[in-house]
């Protein structure tokens, strides 16, 4: 199930939301967490400072864009756990998806039903034709999530700075 209302989502676990300034303390225990941090772009755990910088570039993408990255909250609890969404690469001319899950959140099928959800969106709302997807070649539980919402992988490519696999989804 995906609800989709003031381009916000819901799913049967997950609500998928337009940050808040309110989330930057949360949140910023999560993106601090360098087992979540390896796996991105700085290869460790960011600082409240770099994610209130991501925070503010999320808010612009949305205004440029009228899609982007969401906070995504856990139903049953009521925090936030993550983010996910679709994100303009200036550098390759496409939108890929893309999240980020709390380490205690791993493995729970939390990023699956997200990107699932952002799929739709950007297919079914905004009318894309094409979405990728980047994983550093090593984080299996990433690319898994990936093929699992059914996206094909093209190529290893260097981008933001780490090998990763590239892979995309067309339009059906």
């Amino acid at each position: 199930m995906i609800n989709l209302k003031n381009n916000e989502l819901e799913t049967n676990r997950l609500y998928l939301r337009h940050f808040k300034a309110e989330d930057l303390d949360e949140y910023s225990k999560i993106m601090g967490q360098d087992e979540v941090g390896q796996w991105l772009p700085r290869g460790r755990g960011y600082t409240e400072e770099e994610v209130k910088k991501f925070l503010d570039s999320i808010s612009k993408h949305w205004e440029e864009k009228e899609y982007g990255i969401w906070a995504v909250i856990e139903k049953n609890s009521g925090k936030i756990i993550g983010h996910c969404g679709l994100n303009y690469v200036k550098q390759n001319d496409e939108v890929e998806v893309l999240y980020g899950f709390g380490k205690e959140h791993w493995g729970l099928g939390y990023a699956t039903e997200a990107a699932g959800a952002a799929l739709v969106f950007g297919f079914d709302k905004i009318g894309l034709n094409r979405i990728v997807a980047f994983a550093k070649i090593e984080n299996i539980a990433s690319r898994r999530v990936i093929e699992k919402i059914g996206l094909k992988y093209i190529k290893d490519i260097e981008i933001f700075g780490m090998s990763c696999a590239y892979y995309e989804s067309k339009c059906k």
